[in-house]
């Protein structure tokens, strides 16, 4: 397969992202049980029940592996644009946000009937608090979208030393938030814990991981393995890799040490398995299957919720049993339970996967304020996005909001950074004048601040209004270096010859 920049794909890579999204879709319906207890609707986490299945996380957990396709996609997207980080971040963003903004625009607009109009209905409020779920990761992808050509320039300079570096920070936010009891702090693994994913992804790109070969990826698994039992056995970490309602702590939310030994034993493990991916490429069999599959990914992550919710009405409607999690009646009837939940997912497909595109990013001429727009811009949007993982889109303008980490939001607040975004990035790509574009985004986050009454509309405590102030300043500052910088080199060219 030949990408529309003439560069040659991965097979495996491709391979291995279609198995990741399958197994993200199957492992989520096959673990969620959706019971009714009077006007309360609950989604309930089998692992929650079964503890005996959470080492199978070890396996189906492929967040990392996602992450490691990451690295290795946006490294070969940044070659193909020359270098060029805005054209790069053109092509990219344009891969993900057109499917995601349709996606959140449908749900809220859902979300606001839900509310105004639907108000008994506990089983559609429940849905619309569900169905953004996903949306954390492509948040925090984002972000890592946004750094890869820093980091791309970090990892041809420093390589593994690089990767070091965030293991041992990782083990140092473990250390302050659960060791010393400091818990807010554990969100700054959020990033590091991905970012070290997606470095990963640069090894394989390079290919670094290829020229180790068989030994190098035994030794990555046999090393990543032997760190989760280790800290789930006598570390104190937990044994599942993805959040279990109930347990002290999760190693996915914030990430912690133990999702970093799962992030090395998976890349390991898909390295393992590369020969026998080639070979079975070979067939008809697995090349139709990545055909199939490989064009909707991100149509099918963010829908696959939505379609759990809305075969689980569907099973609740014709009347269908609903055994205990863990009974015998439990298991027998999983595969039936899977193919209702099939038939919303198909249709959510086949309406939605027209929007999932692959644009080109085309030129975008590199200019400090461009950047600086570009920055602000992404900045917003995912933040906004990781807004909507945790807010859901019900209710829309709560007073105070959700508190995440140490700030509050509501789905209005997110709207608000989503469009702001919007219009800094669509300043750097399109506009003669980016810096109008930005410069609007950092004032209105001032602003958010400095008017009485703004912060409170939209949900903020004290402390997340002053944080608007710190980022619209921050900002406004990066944009006027921009400026100078723009300035300066535009003088050096007059000058030259």
């Amino acid at each position: 397969m030949i990408e529309a920049d003439g560069h040659r794909r991965d097979p495996y890579i491709d391979l291995v992202r279609a198995a990741a999204i399958v197994i993200v879709v199957v492992g989520h319906w096959a673990t969620t049980t959706v019971v009714w207890e009077g006007s309360t609707v609950r989604n309930v986490n089998a692992l929650s029940d079964i503890a005996a299945l959470r080492p199978v996380t070890w396996i189906v957990q492929v967040m990392p592996v996602v992450f490691f396709i990451g690295g290795f996609a946006n490294a070969r997207s940044l070659a193909a644009h020359g270098g060029s980080a805005l054209g790069y971040l053109k092509a990219r963003l344009g891969r993900l946000m057109m499917p995601t903004v349709l996606f959140l625009a449908v749900w809220q607009v859902l979300g606001m009937l839900i509310e105004r109009i639907l108000r008994g209905s506990s089983g559609l409020a429940r849905a619309a608090e569900a169905a953004a779920l996903p949306l954390w990761f492509l948040g925090i992808y984002l972000v890592a979208v946004a750094m890869a050509p820093m980091m791309w320039r970090v990892h041809r300079r420093f390589g593994l030393w690089a990767m070091a570096v965030l293991a041992v920070s990782i083990g140092a936010v473990d250390l302050v938030s659960i060791g010393l009891g400091f818990g807010d702090v554990g969100g700054a693994n959020y990033a590091l814990v991905w970012i070290f994913a997606h470095q990963a992804g640069f090894l394989y790109a390079d290919g670094t991981l290829q020229r180790w070969g068989r030994t190098g990826a035994a030794t990555w698994a046999a090393a990543g393995l032997a760190a989760l039992v280790t800290l789930t056995v006598w570390g104190g970490y937990p044994v599942s890799l993805v959040g279990v309602p109930g347990q002290v702590r999760s190693n996915a939310q914030p990430p912690s040490l133990a999702m970093l030994a799962g992030v090395v034993w998976l890349v390991g493990l898909v390295m393992l398995l590369r020969p026998a991916g080639m070979r079975a490429l070979e067939g008809r069999a697995a090349r139709a299957f990545v055909r199939t599959v490989h064009p909707v990914v991100l149509t099918a992550y963010l829908w696959h919720v939505s379609a759990l919710s809305a075969g689980a009405a569907a099973w609740r409607a014709v009347g269908m049993p609903e055994p205990a999690i863990g009974s015998a009646g439990w298991w027998a009837l999983r595969p039936v339970w899977l193919i209702f939940l099939a038939v919303p997912f198909f249709g959510l497909i086949a309406v939605f996967r027209w929007f999932e595109v692959h644009p080109g990013g085309g030129v975008v001429p590199g200019h400090p304020l461009r950047s600086a727009a570009a920055g602000f811009g992404v900045f917003s949007i995912a933040i906004g996005i990781l807004g909507y993982g945790e807010t859901g889109f019900i209710p829309f303008a709560p007073s105070p909001g959700e508190l995440i980490l140490m700030f509050r939001f509501t789905p209005l607040q997110n709207v608000v950074h989503l469009v702001l975004g919007a219009a800094a990035v669509g300043g750097a790509f399109a506009s003669r004048r980016p810096w109008q574009a930005a410069t609007f985004g950092a004032v209105a986050f001032i602003l958010i601040w400095a008017v009485d009454g703004w912060a409170s509309r939209l949900g903020m405590d004290d402390f997340t209004a002053a944080a608007h102030l710190v980022a619209g300043s921050a900002a406004l500052l990066g944009i006027a270096v921009a400026a100078l910088l723009g300035l300066r080199d535009r003088a050096a060219v007059s000058r030259s010859p």
